[in-house]
């Protein structure tokens, strides 16, 4: 059964009792992950009790192609219900899901968190056709839910804080439902017992655990700027980030800059196009978006859109190590002309 997004909220609030197992999946891995815990903790009543709640791996699993049904039908008699959490699921789990069907019951909720899952994943499908199943799609948080989220945080925690900087915060979270959860702890321990945040300390705190923590990465690029490149570029790799996400970061930029300048070929001005743009640009950043649409014409941004996307294939494809190869392309775009 498939939860539409108006639909969540209620869902995770009033549990249905005839929901046996539930899928979250989709790009914001936080949000599912934050999603899954609380049907959980719904499920469970509160009960705290590490005998409810298994742990599984989709690889223990695949392992062996009994024990989902085994879990399914354990009792236990430390708690009245059980929750079986599978993290990272994808289609390798589909049949063995489907097999085990049959040992659903009102005192077990599976729950699966899976990542992107296409419209012909077949776990996806599977979870979307059974009607004592639930799917529900994580997508990143629109602008105004950041800001409900942020909003929301504060308040109850009594903080208070302008306009801009609320309207930076929100420019900056919201790739990851947990990650935005994160930020906001840490700036509500920092406001302390004075219950007050200015611009300039959310600005040095949350500069770069933003998904715009490729902002740097992304104006280095459309800047031409090779120094602030290999720095910014470094910085990310030694943290872990994986050259696919900000291969999609740089991506889903020139993708806007391409849009932006099809209004301006139409006879919108530059500042036309960024005055129209909704949610608005937040104004520290117009300058660098207006030096940016004069400095890449559309020409140049299908080139560079074409060596993204060539880099993002070859992360995947390739047997060439990911962070040569996406390196190597975006050294390529400082040098369109």
């Amino acid at each position: 059964m498939k939860i539409a997004p108006k639909l969540v909220e209620p869902f995770l609030t009033k549990y249905d009792n005839a929901t046996r197992a539930a899928l979250f999946f989709g790009p914001d891995a936080g949000l599912a992950r934050d999603r899954a815990k609380r049907l959980a903790a719904l499920f469970l009543c509160g009960n705290q009790d590490p005998f409810a709640l298994a742990e599984l791996t989709e690889a223990q699993l695949t392992a062996d192609g009994a024990l989902l049904a085994d879990e399914l039908s354990a009792i236990s008699m430390m708690a009245p219900k059980r929750v079986i959490m599978v993290r990272d699921g994808g289609d390798k789990l589909t049949r063995i899901v489907e097999s085990a069907a049959s040992c659903f019951n009102d005192a077990v909720l599976l729950i699966i968190c899976g990542d992107e899952l296409p419209t012909r994943s077949s776990l996806r499908q599977w979870f979307e056709k059974e009607p004592s199943v639930a799917s529900i799609a994580c997508y990143r948080d629109e602008m105004r839910d950041v800001q409900d989220v942020i909003r929301k945080a504060f308040d109850a925690a009594g903080i208070q804080t302008d306009r801009d900087t609320m309207e930076y915060l929100a420019g900056q979270l919201g790739n990851d439902r947990y990650v935005t959860y994160q930020e906001l702890e840490k700036l509500i321990t920092y406001a302390g017992e004075e219950k007050k945040l200015r611009f300039e300390d959310v600005q040095a705190l949350v500069d770069y655990n933003r998904e715009t923590s490729f902002d740097d990465l992304v104006n280095a690029v459309a800047d031409r700027n090779l120094q602030a490149l290999e720095k910014t570029l470094t910085m990310l790799l030694r943290e872990g980030t994986q050259p696919v996400a900000y291969l999609r970061a740089l991506q889903r930029y020139f993708n806007r800059l391409y849009a932006m300048q099809a209004q301006v070929a139409d006879g919108s001005s530059i500042e036309q196009v960024i005055g129209s743009m909704r949610p608005p640009v937040f104004f520290r950043q117009v300058p660098i978006l207006t030096r940016h649409l004069h400095q890449w014409k559309t020409d140049q941004i299908v080139k560079a859109l074409r060596l993204l996307i060539n880099a993002e294939l070859a992360c995947k494809t390739s047997d060439l190590p990911m962070v040569p190869a996406s390196s190597r392309r975006l050294l390529q775009i400082t040098q369109v002309r």
